[in-house]
């Protein structure tokens, strides 16, 4: 079971995206692609950078709460 609250709270620093998946195919699409954006975005401005850190927090937040109530769960053993 993880932590809903902690993978939102790590999500906000794009690397709880690997907590909430298991480190697994999913999480890594997913840190690119913040990754990515964040970069771009804080090139534009710094506060659009927060969008992206936003986004990780509800990513990490949905994914652990799907990995404990078992919804999809193929996905996270990829």
């Amino acid at each position: 079971m993880k932590n809903t609250v902690l993978a939102g709270i790590l999500g906000f620093f794009v690397i709880g995206i690997f907590y909430a998946t298991g480190f697994n195919k999913r999480g890594l699409e997913y840190f690119i692609a913040l990754t990515v954006a964040s970069v771009i975005l804080n090139a534009i401005s710094p506060v659009l950078g927060i969008i992206v850190n936003v986004a990780g927090a509800y990513f990490g937040y949905k994914i652990a709460e799907e990995y404990n109530q078992d919804k999809k769960l193929e996905e996270y053993h990829e």
